[in-house]
C-alpha cells in the first residue's frame, strides 16, 4: 500500500485528495521506486484543469506527476537492482509520481546524481530532458554559437541557459525585472529585462529558444540570422497557422516544436552534467505531498525562479 496525492476530478488545485493505494504492478522491463520527491510543471496543471482531457482520459483516481527521484525496491529490469537511486520522469500525462511509490518503465530512468539529494535531482528530469532534447536534438546547438533563450530563468529555461553555456554557446537570455541577477549568475552572457526593452533587430543569433511557449514568431523574426531556427516548447504558439505574410512563412519553416521524450540515454548524459558542476537544480521552493495543491497554486499565481519541488 502507498500514499497518494488522487486527482478524483478535473478542476481547481483543491482537487487533490490524499488516499491510500495499492501499490503499482510491475511489467516485464519497469522497476518499482519508493518515490522521495517529485516537482511541480506546467503540463501538470494542464492535466488538472481538463485542459488534456481528450489525452488523459477520464480520471477515475488518477496520480499524475511526471518527475521522481527514488529508491528502486523491486525491478522487473536487468538495468536496475533493488537498492539502486533513480531519478527520471514518468509520462508526462499520466507519471504517476505525486506517490510514495511508483512504477517506472526502465528506459525512463537513470542512477540518480551522486552530488544531489532526492529532491534536487527530481526537479530536474522534465525541464533539462526539455532543454537538452531542444536545443541539441532539434537545434544543433554547437560551440560558438549564438542563442537567445526567451524566459530564462524558469525550470525550462534555467535548465537551458546552462546547457547551452556546457556546450559553448554565447547565450542571451530575456526575463522580468526581478530575475535578472538570477539570469546573469546562471551564465547568461547578455540579458534583457523584456519588461523594459526588446532585444535589438541588429542582435542575430544561430538559434532561438522559447522556454515559455508563448513566444509568437513575428516577434523574433529579425533576429533570426540566415539559416536560423526559432524552437519553442510548446506547439499553440501565437500565430504560426493564421498568419499568411511572406516573412512569417519562412519563419514557420524555420520554426521546430520540441516535445519531450523520456529517453534513458539523455538522463545519463543529465547525470554527468550535473555531477560535472555545470547544470545545477535551483529550487524556489518544497512542498510536502499533502500540499501539492498550494504547490499548484504557486506555480500558476507567482513569479520564481527554478522549479517547485514536493516531498515524499
Amino acid at each position: 500500500m502507498m500514499k497518494a496525492a488522487v486527482l478524483e476530478k478535473y478542476g481547481s488545485s483543491n482537487q487533490f485528495k490524499i488516499k491510500v493505494m495499492e501499490s503499482p504492478q510491475l511489467k516485464d522491463g519497469q522497476i518499482l521506486v519508493r518515490n522521495r520527491a517529485s516537482s511541480v510543471n506546467p503540463v501538470d496543471t494542464l492535466v488538472r484543469r481538463g485542459t488534456l482531457k481528450l489525452v488523459s482520459g477520464l480520471l477515475g483516481d488518477q496520480i499524475i506527476g511526471a518527475d521522481f527521484s527514488g529508491t528502486v525496491i523491486a525491478s522487473r529490469s536487468s538495468r536496475f537492482q533493488i537498492g539502486d537511486e533513480v531519478f527520471g520522469f514518468n509520462s508526462a500525462i499520466k507519471g504517476g509520481a505525486y506517490a510514495e511509490e511508483v512504477a517506472v518503465d526502465e528506459e525512463h530512468a537513470a542512477l540518480k546524481p551522486t552530488n544531489c539529494s532526492f529532491t534536487e535531482a527530481a526537479v530536474l528530469p522534465l525541464v533539462a530532458l526539455t532543454a537538452w532534447q531542444g536545443l541539441v536534438d532539434e537545434g544543433h546547438l554547437k560551440a560558438g554559437n549564438r542563442v537567445l533563450i526567451h524566459g530564462c530563468t524558469g525550470g525550462v529555461g534555467s535548465a537551458a541557459v546552462q546547457v547551452a553555456k556546457s556546450l559553448g554557446a554565447v547565450v542571451t537570455g530575456t526575463c522580468s525585472t526581478p530575475h535578472v541577477a538570477f539570469a546573469q549568475a546562471l551564465g547568461c552572457d547578455k540579458v534583457f529585462d523584456y519588461k523594459k526593452e526588446k532585444v535589438p533587430p541588429t542582435l542575430l543569433f544561430d538559434l532561438i529558444f522559447d522556454a515559455t511557449g508563448q513566444l509568437a514568431p513575428t516577434e523574433i523574426k529579425d533576429n533570426l540570422a540566415q539559416e536560423a531556427l526559432f524552437i519553442s516548447t510548446r506547439g499553440g504558439v501565437k500565430d504560426v497557422v493564421s498568419a499568411v505574410d511572406a516573412a512569417l512563412n519562412l519563419i514557420r519553416q524555420r520554426m521546430k516544436v520540441v516535445v519531450v521524450k523520456p529517453k534513458a540515454s539523455d538522463l545519463m548524459i543529465l547525470k554527468e552534467l550535473v555531477e560535472s558542476g555545470k547544470v545545477k537544480p535551483y529550487i524556489a521552493r518544497t512542498f510536502p505531498l499533502e500540499e501539492v495543491g498550494r504547490a499548484h497554486d504557486m506555480l500558476e499565481n507567482e513569479s520564481f525562479t527554478g522549479k517547485i519541488a514536493i516531498s515524499i
